[in-house]
């Protein structure tokens, strides 16, 4: 068979992306068959998934990758899969869930400059994210960015995000006082000194291996984004370079704080693999059908030998 007619098969074929889900839920319940109590392997399981589907339901509501493929999916499948550290951080998938919802909100407030209710549900989405993980508050600007690129960041958006806060911390300030312990208030404010913790990366050889693939895909995602000419629509365009700003981001702070790695790369997949299956769904040359394969082999091949090694 053709290299042609696999990366078509890749593209279009669900068997792909039923094998891949197959494979990923039932190396999960492996791992679960000694823990059936065990409330963050399940948990971490389902939202996983949901964030991977998710990720089809942002591509079919808005249509950006036109030839309507699972390959978003497969890669965030993937990614996680491929290493053990993340089979049971149920904080970090919680974190990430809301992260994708973040971008969804944001999404549809396209050119709508009445977008004070999807500013506030971002703002509720990021304290109470931020309540498990305070480095999720560093978004707030990210997305007040993607407002902007989307035209339709004002003042009342600006003001809607604040009012977010202020519910949230309300709410638990209430709730001290009728408590009477005003310390339950101040545990749950933000630890902003967990914000610009700086740590020598210490990473395995196989979670280096991982980060070079991964920058070879951003490399790759970047000069079709900013150095080719692409026939798409500038909403389209907005939507990945939205994405791409914000995996550059968490890449950064995946390196400088790796004692938080499990949930930043719970969160980094989130963008890349979206923008990965766009890019090697948009382009019919031959070194980019090549590369999807390697990649595909690549990822199988670093989950095995990392959960060889666990």
């Amino acid at each position: 068979m053709s290299i042609e007619k696999i990366h078509k098969l890749l593209l279009s074929n669900r068997l792909l992306l039923f094998t891949i889900v197959f494979a990923f839920i039932a190396l999960r319940l492996y791992l679960i068959s000694s823990q059936w109590d065990n409330i963050s392997l399940w948990g971490s399981l389902l939202i996983q998934l949901g964030i991977a589907f998710f990720l089809l339901k942002i591509n079919y509501t808005f249509n950006i990758i036109q030839e309507r493929t699972s390959l978003p999916t497969v890669f965030y499948l993937l990614f996680v899969g491929s290493n053990p550290v993340y089979n049971a951080d149920l904080k970090g998938s919680l974190v990430a869930l809301c992260f994708i919802l973040c971008y969804y909100f944001v999404f549809i407030s396209q050119q709508n400059p009445k977008s004070q209710i999807n500013a506030l549900n971002i703002s509720l989405l990021l304290v109470l994210a931020s309540l498990l993980w305070t480095p999720i508050l560093i978004f707030l600007p990210v997305f007040w960015r993607g407002f902007y690129s989307f035209q339709c960041f004002n003042i009342r958006v600006f003001f809607a995000s604040v009012i977010g806060f202020i519910i949230v911390y309300l709410f638990i300030f209430t709730f001290s006082i009728y408590q009477g312990d005003t310390n339950i208030f101040f545990s749950m404010l933000p630890h902003f000194d967990t914000l610009f913790v700086i740590q020598t990366p210490d990473l395995t050889i196989w979670e280096w291996i991982t980060l070079g693939l991964l920058l070879i895909i951003g490399v790759i995602v970047g000069i079709y984004l900013y150095f080719l000419d692409i026939s798409e629509k500038i909403w389209t365009i907005s939507i990945l370079r939205s994405f791409y700003f914000s995996s550059f981001i968490v890449f950064v702070f995946y390196i400088l704080q790796t004692q938080y790695k499990s949930t930043w790369g719970l969160i980094m997949f989130i963008p890349i693999a979206f923008l990965s299956g766009y890019v090697f769904s948009r382009s019919n040359k031959r070194i980019v059908q090549y590369l999807l394969m390697l990649f595909i082999l690549s990822f199988i091949g670093i989950g095995i030998a990392q959960h060889i090694s666990a």
